[in-house]
């Protein structure tokens, strides 16, 4: 359906020739800074020794730490516009030219079939898709950019990167009140729409966590169930509000997806299946759609955020394929 990595992989010379050109550039601001700040700590204790004068030696020194931080600020802008700039041309030239490349399944009507996508950076998904999902831990702060949104036949889909943030407020030694920020989940939220209902809820808690989640999903009536795949139980735990409905969600195929998904992320990955939609989120302990600025290895960056779009749109095309779902009684 999707087209293979190294198929589209020429297509995406140019682009990438001009991130290596950004990567380029934005390094030699960054070492230009450095040997900037080095040259002005040399000239300001230099001065200060051969003169002996401390008045003289300490007004340098005072300039030069003011300029080691202008400069590594200056440094850091030109990391993070690098870093952007590969976003918003490689990965929006990666995502395009696989759905540009898209082919349309045998049973499907090529006059009918939609594979459309857009890429907005500055974007994220919003808060009450991610409260809705069952498998966000508690947050009071979210951010987010690239977000992805498109249609693959009758599904619509959208995902983004964010970082969810828990807020409290602790006193301390002195009984002063202060507020501490918690990271609790940074990764991919991942929504397909399939615009047909599911009569029930269906979870996979990721056993690796402490699985509060599923004292939570009890109250809302979801119970645990075994599924037929000993390997995947032994990674997901299964909460469900309809047994049957699940193992017909659950389909060994899709297990079998999902379990080469997190064997090859080796993070944590959770889903739900509720109302009409499937959520994922993928915990990750880096930027998803970032390159790498000293590290010329775009091919290799590339194929893994091609490999993470592959497994979304192969689990949709599975649910595709899987039309028990939703003949069932």
């Amino acid at each position: 359906m999707f087209p293979s990595f190294e198929s589209i992989y020429p297509e995406l010379g140019p682009v990438l020739k001009e991130a290596e050109d950004s990567r380029a550039a934005a390094k030699k601001k960054i070492f230009r800074n450095i040997l900037i700040i080095l040259i002005l700590w040399a000239i300001a204790i230099g001065a200060g020794i051969l003169t002996g004068n401390g008045s003289i030696g300490g007004t340098l020194i005072f300039v030069a730490f003011i300029a080691t931080f202008v400069f590594i600020g200056l440094s850091v802008r030109a990391a993070k516009e690098f870093r952007l700039d590969y976003s918003r041309r490689v990965v929006r030239k990666l995502v395009h030219t696989m759905f540009k490349n898209v082919e349309v399944p045998d049973d499907e009507d090529e006059d009918e079939y939609e594979a459309s996508v857009r890429f907005m950076p500055n974007k994220r998904i919003g808060v009450n898709k991610i409260s809705t999902s069952g498998i966000a831990p508690r947050f009071d702060r979210i951010r987010g950019e690239d977000y992805i949104s498109g249609r693959l036949g009758a599904t619509t889909f959208e995902f983004s990167e964010i970082e969810l943030i828990d807020i409290q407020y602790k006193k301390d030694s002195n009984g002063n009140r202060k507020k501490v920020e918690k990271r609790v989940f940074k990764g991919i939220m991942f929504i397909a729409d399939f615009h047909k209902h599911f009569q029930g809820e269906t979870y996979l808690i990721d056993k690796k966590f402490f699985d509060t989640e599923r004292f939570e999903l009890k109250f809302k009536g979801a119970f645990e169930i075994e599924m037929e795949d000993i390997a995947f139980n032994k990674e997901f735990r299964t909460m469900t509000t309809d047994d049957i409905e699940a193992r017909y969600i659950l389909s060994s195929n899709l297990m079998e997806r999902i379990m080469e998904f997190t064997n090859r992320s080796k993070d944590e990955v959770e889903l739900s299946f509720k109302n009409s939609k499937m959520y994922i989120m993928h915990e990750a302990r880096k930027n998803h759609f970032e390159g790498k600025l000293f590290e010329n290895n775009d091919e290799e960056t590339l194929k893994e955020i091609y490999n993470d779009f592959r497994t979304y749109f192969d689990i949709i095309e599975e649910f595709r394929l899987n039309r028990r779902i939703w003949s069932k009684s």
